[in-house]
């Protein structure tokens, strides 16, 4: 696990204006984020690791706060590098006010983690949220009960309709420390008071370090050594291991068990449940989606209406839209007649006059047709060739730079072609759909679904989650293998991911072509992928050394889904696309531009062609599909789209493009990640591992597709 660097603070807060969010995991500590900061927020790791915290700001009664959001936590001993960053963020002091968010209906489990922050003295509020689920199940909490139990604000919240937000919103400037405390046997109280003595002033109580150091928390070990002396640290060691005597369990199981009992008291005091006599339409649903058989059914009717939303509707009318009429009619022939005015290659006056006139067609809704003429001539007087230029170099040079723009791989008639009028419909649509799946609770449950799959490939069942993950960004995704608790199951999960599971925009793209293929082609091509994944998987997993744990996923109920939320989550991932996936787009355009300029794109389609045309069947052209893959793999499947929509290729030939494309390298970002969360030398085997194996199937499949002579 990575240290982190703690420096030693004293209670004083470096930061007196900054507000932390606390809590379990899928307690709904992301929406009151967004309730408290708006759409305007950052995110980064925290420092020596690779946990992400959110960051963005709120104002309260004319002061500016910072907000960070942690990520889910259990425990504040930490079992994993999120509890241990969430820790450690306490810890640094670099915070006014903490913010716990609970699930009501799950109140226990949240109630442990609200005597470790009463134990950290530090001031907090506590927020009662998913009220309303919790009314539904016939749940009722006392609340006056609970806040004169711990002596903090305690607000009921249903952070999806907004409601009780503002007034968790005023209540943090009433944050302050818990009163509740209890006594541990006294063989714990002892070592306790005994290693306080030896510990420095810090932001959290000396208390409660005491308790982590006693649970044998080894993630302190570095605070430590910058925080107190050798002698003393020998020392917290024997009190440690004296107070180990008294008990055959671990002392972390004590502690924790101690905890508990008092959460049980707690929850007799302020928790009822009254029996509820109708049965919720939610929870019935929620049921059917993980049900062994109509669980399956659940998951067609869910891709069959991803296929109609993304296939047939973003990247047929929407792209028809954008590509055809707004690309196709205005901004691309506006574009190029502006670059041919402003960069006259074609004109043997360009040092002289040059009279410019063009017309943007126009249609009314009669059907009439017309247009706006403009005109401009263009006096350019006592302008000479460079001595040594000629006048056909200069030419050369304005074309160079005219195609750069407008031309066949021009940053405008290509990249944003691409990049928007054809990828932005569909992977928008993606992005709606996938944020309203969400919002329901259904993930997770289609997590179980495939849980029982993934199962064969010797896999942890947690490693369903990156994997759905990676349906959004493969990249982000890959980050979350981290969950996994040995080496050989981060490796299959990275290498599965890097190799079969198409980001969004891959994705939606793949759906794209899926429209326009027979449903035959349709089931080879996911039939394939699926096979090579769970092949691949099983042979990974008996070549790896390693063994499996336990699968335990919390299941959240079904809900139905709030708009704001659907907006914001959508809103936020088109803002990712724009500033991460555009850029590339555009520098991926560039590429192609400078090799067809150099002619060094037909060198490299002269050397391909014994392999892209000879062994996968497919036209030459297909080679800058692959080529650009390298950068992209979602740029090459858009490629793919486009040669299609052109009629370039055959259904076979589509079949074999969607195989080879969607088992291609990741891309660049990835590949970075890769060697981040794995090393290098784990990184370049996967990557050389993938390149041969895509060509290597979609070969075979060409093959096989013309040697028993089968057409689509």
């Amino acid at each position: 696990m990575a240290q982190t660097d703690i420096s030693h603070k004293t209670t004083t807060s470096n930061n007196n204006s900054s507000i932390v969010l606390v809590g379990n995991p899928n307690v709904g500590k992301s929406v009151v984020f967004g309730y408290l900061t708006g759409k305007y927020v950052t995110v980064s790791n925290y420092p020596g690791t690779t946990v992400t915290l959110s960051h963005g700001k709120m104002s309260l009664n004319g002061e500016t706060l910072k907000v960070t959001d942690t990520p889910g936590t259990n425990d504040f001993t930490p079992q994993s590098e999120d509890e241990k960053a969430t820790r450690d963020l306490l810890l640094s002091g670099d915070y006014k006010t903490v913010l716990q968010v609970a699930d009501t209906k799950n109140l226990r489990r949240s109630l442990y983690v609200t005597i470790q922050l009463a134990e950290m003295k530090i001031p907090f509020v506590l927020a009662l949220n998913m009220a309303d689920e919790a009314h539904s199940r016939g749940i009722s909490i006392n609340i006056d009960k609970l806040e004169d139990l711990f002596g903090i604000p305690v607000i009921p919240t249903t952070a999806t309709q907004r409601k009780g937000l503002q007034q968790v919103k005023q209540s943090l400037q009433d944050a302050r420390e818990s009163r509740y405390g209890y006594q541990y046997p006294s063989e714990i109280e002892y070592g306790i008071s005994k290693i306080e003595d030896l510990l420095p002033d810090c932001t959290i109580s000396k208390r409660s370090l005491a308790l982590m150091l006693l649970s044998s928390d080894t993630s302190l070990s570095k605070w430590l050594q910058e925080s107190v002396s050798s002698d003393s640290i020998d020392r917290i060691n024997d009190i440690i291991n004296q107070a180990q005597t008294h008990y055959k369990d671990r002392l972390q199981n004590v502690i924790a068990k101690f905890r508990m009992s008092h959460v049980d008291k707690i929850m007799d005091e302020v928790y009822v449940v009254s029996p509820v006599t109708s049965k919720l339409i939610a929870t019935e649903v929620g049921k059917l989606a993980m049900h062994p058989a109509w669980g399956i059914g659940v998951v067609l009717a869910v891709l069959y209406f991803t296929y109609w939303f993304v296939g047939l509707f973003g990247a047929g009318t929407l792209v028809d839209f954008f590509e055809v009429g707004l690309f196709g009619q205005y901004i691309n022939p506006m574009a190029i007649r502006i670059f041919d005015w402003i960069l006259p290659f074609n004109h043997s006056h360009v040092l002289d006059t040059l009279s410019w006139e063009f017309t943007i067609p126009l249609t009314s809704s009669h059907g009439i047709e017309t247009g706006i003429a403009f005109s401009r001539e263009v006096v350019i007087p006592n302008y000479s060739v460079p001595d040594g230029v000629s006048l056909t170099l200069l030419q050369t040079s304005l074309k160079v730079v005219h195609d750069f723009f407008v031309g066949d791989y021009g940053v405008i008639t290509m990249a944003l072609s691409y990049g928007i009028a054809i990828v932005l419909p569909i992977v928008g649509t993606f992005f709606l759909l996938f944020s309203i799946l969400e919002d329901t609770g259904y993930l997770p449950r289609l997590a179980v679904m495939l849980n029982r799959v993934f199962k064969m490939v010797g896999l942890n069942g947690k490693a369903i989650l990156p994997m759905v993950l990676g349906l959004g960004c493969d990249t982000m995704a890959t980050m979350t293998a981290r969950i996994m608790e040995t080496r050989k199951e981060r490796i299959i999960v990275t290498l599965l991911l890097a190799l079969g599971i198409p980001c969004s925009a891959q994705l939606g793209v793949l759906l794209a072509l899926v429209s326009t293929v027979s449903i035959g082609a349709m089931m080879v091509w996911l039939g394939l992928v699926v096979g090579v994944l769970l092949s691949v998987g099983f042979l990974a997993s008996k070549v790896l050394k390693g063994d499996s744990s336990a699968f335990i996923l919390e299941i959240p109920p079904i809900r139905k889904p709030q708009l704001g939320n659907i907006v914001i989550k959508t809103t936020a991932r088109m803002e990712w696309y724009f500033k991460e996936v555009i850029p590339l787009f555009i520098l991926g355009t560039i590429i192609l531009f400078f090799l067809d300029v150099t002619n060094l794109l037909i060198v490299i389609r002269d050397a391909a062609s014994p392999l892209v045309v000879s062994f996968l069947g497919l036209p030459t052209e297909m080679t800058e599909a692959f080529l650009i893959g390298f950068l992209r793999r979602d740029f090459g499947a858009v490629y793919l789209f486009d040669a299609v929509q052109n009629g370039l290729l055959t259904p076979n030939q589509i079949l074999v493009a969607m195989i080879t494309i969607t088992l291609f390298v990741p891309c660049v970002a990835n590949v970075f990640i890769i060697v981040k969360e794995l090393n290098l030398k784990t990184a370049i085997r996967i990557v050389g591992f993938i390149f041969p194996f895509a060509f290597l199937v979609g070969g075979l499949l060409n093959f096989t597709l013309n040697f028993f002579n089968i057409t689509f």
